[in-house]
């Protein structure tokens, strides 16, 4: 059976209309998300970050841990051919400063292709997609491409509440003064 997302604004109608139409026209409806929560499409406000039923253990547990612990939760929804994913995994996730603060929370890894129901229940259509969860379980930002390691650790500060220190700046490109001989 074919699946369809049908996105709509609540100010102008309702699930029960929309079902009504489609079962019109001699279609079953099913609804798999509540249409009035915060969605996962935006960062822009925080939203309480799921842990669907038919979660995976893997991730389930790692919340339960975080939410248990009150640590941090980092969400990268990522796969193996995607090369961004790999790019933002070796050079900022491994990164040493990104390493030591993601030390301190709790981080999954999640396989796009194998966990497409979870990747849709956090509305993951793209990867790489990074959701970064504060202590009280409260999606706070959202990366979807690759990252270098500053703007990275500045996210990671939203989450920590923990400022991350300025980089010193290094000398300015192009040529340098030389110094005069006495």
């Amino acid at each position: 059976m074919d699946r369809i997302t049908v996105t709509y604004d609540a100010s102008k109608t309702t699930i029960e209309r929309i079902a009504k139409r489609i079962h019109g026209l001699g279609y079953e409806t099913e609804v798999v998300a509540n249409p009035t929560a915060k969605t996962p499409a935006s960062a822009s406000e925080p939203w309480l970050a799921p842990v669907p039923k038919a979660a995976p253990k893997f991730f389930a547990d790692a919340m339960k841990r975080a939410k248990q612990a009150g640590r941090p939760v980092v969400i990268d929804f990522t796969a193996t051919w995607c090369t961004p994913c790999k790019k933002l995994k070796k050079n900022t996730m491994q990164h040493a400063k990104v390493a030591e603060v993601l030390a301190a929370m709790e981080v999954i890894h999640v396989d796009l292709d194998a966990h497409k129901e979870l990747a849709e229940s956090y509305g993951v259509k793209t990867v790489p997609d990074v959701f970064f969860i504060d202590r009280a379980g409260r999606v706070v930002d959202r990366l979807r491409k690759f990252e270098t390691v500053e703007p990275f650790l500045k996210r990671l500060a939203k989450i920590t509440g923990v400022p991350q220190p300025t980089p010193t700046p290094g000398p300015k490109p192009g040529p340098q003064p030389t110094p005069k001989s006495k």
